[in-house]
């Protein structure tokens, strides 16, 4: 079977967030085409920078560099999981908050306290 996948691209001014869909043996397109959307949709409403899957992804480079933040959707087990291994290996506090409705900061290292 050949897998046929769907991704939605949208683009800011500042960042490009793409939503996939792949077919799935049984899975009609259409389910498959409204997940996809329903992700972007919820990322859109939001008005978030940085969506779910791309906010894992920057902690990494935040922790080399010792700082840096951003505004994202609520974090996934994921991010939640990346921040804990990140942390056994650089002594460096990332810290979450939420800011709204589904709507979270995430700040690496000690450049503000305010949180």
């Amino acid at each position: 079977m050949q897998q046929s996948p769907l991704l939605l691209e949208i683009q800011s001014e500042h960042v490009t967030e793409i939503f996939t869909g792949f077919a799935q043996r049984g899975v009609r397109a259409e389910t498959v085409a409204n997940d996809a959307i329903k992700m972007a949709k919820t990322y859109l409403a939001t008005d978030v920078p940085v969506g779910e899957h791309l906010a894992d992804q920057l902690l990494i480079p935040l922790a080399l560099a010792e700082e840096g933040e951003f505004i994202t959707l609520t974090p996934s087990k994921h991010t939640l999981t990346n921040i804990d291994v990140i942390q056994m290996f650089i002594p460096l506090p990332i810290k979450r908050s939420q800011i709204g409705p589904n709507k979270w900061m995430i700040r690496v290292g000690d450049s503000r306290d305010n949180l």
